[in-house]
């Protein structure tokens, strides 16, 4: 398969769309990065081949998957999520690949199935290391109001950003980021609703760290030398807990991670 076709698994209302790449018995599960969707993947159509079937997955309020609940997603509902598609595709053992936000997803998946995963692949993974600006926007009620004002009035979080980069709060390459993230009133959508919604979906790293050091299952991390969006030391909280992991870094920044992960495990 080409992975040009969306697939949709449906479970209590909510659709999680997924596309599918290779046709090979050792099965991987794909999370992408905000902003992103599954197509974010494609480079690893080469990977697949016949040795893996590779699904990519669209997250929430991403792509083409729909998250329908009121409610916020938890890390449990998540968990049955995924459990119900893996016993839909009839799969038992499988790999997890994690890039940026997608890590949080992995590393949430990790904790209900580390016992039947062979490997663990996470690239510049988002929610090892706590973001101070991401707590202080979501995990109370003033700061989502405060967030979400902000978001409506653009120039003023424009202006508040500029200051605090002259002052050396805020990293240039974040604030352009930023700035590419919030340019429409669908992308300001997106990331509030991302921000908020998904704010209860943080990895266990004590649990993590157990269950991988448990399990035999093989530990990658890729990073970025030049990322300024998640560095490579960001890992460093799960690291430290673990008794083997590799780590490969490439001469890159964050935007090109993916390619280049996929490029690297073709060559093994």
């Amino acid at each position: 398969m080409t992975g040009a076709t969306t697939y949709n698994f449906l479970f209590e209302g909510n659709r999680l769309a997924y596309r599918k790449y290779g046709t090979g018995t050792s099965m991987l599960l794909a999370f992408h990065g905000f902003g992103q969707s599954s197509l974010a993947y494609k480079s690893f159509n080469t990977l697949a081949g016949s040795q893996f079937t590779v699904f990519t997955i669209d997250l929430f309020f991403h792509g083409n998957s729909q998250y329908v609940s009121r409610k916020l997603l938890t890390k449990s509902e998540w968990q049955r999520l995924i459990g119900a598609f893996l016993q839909d595709q009839n799969i038992h053992r499988f790999s997890l690949i994690g890039f940026s936000l997608g890590g949080r997803f992995t590393l949430a998946t990790v904790e209900a199935f580390a016992d039947r995963l062979d490997q663990l692949i996470l690239i510049a993974p988002d929610g090892i290391t706590l973001n101070g600006w991401y707590s202080l926007a979501t995990n109370s009620g003033v700061g989502r109001w405060l967030f979400r004002y902000l978001l409506r009035h653009l120039p003023m979080l424009t202006a508040i950003g500029h200051t605090m980069t002259q002052l050396g709060l805020l990293n240039r390459t974040v604030m352009r980021f930023a700035e590419i993230s919030l340019g429409t009133s669908e992308q300001r959508d997106l990331v509030y609703r991302s921000w908020t919604q998904f704010r209860l979906i943080h990895p266990d790293l004590k649990t993590s760290s157990i269950l991988l050091n448990t399990y035999p299952v093989r530990v990658r991390f890729f990073t970025g030398a030049f990322d300024r969006l998640v560095p490579g030391t960001y890992i460093s909280p799960l690291t430290k807990r673990l008794r083997h992991y590799e780590l490969t870094i490439f001469k890159t920044g964050h935007n090109h991670l993916i390619e280049l992960t996929a490029e690297k495990l073709s060559q093994k």
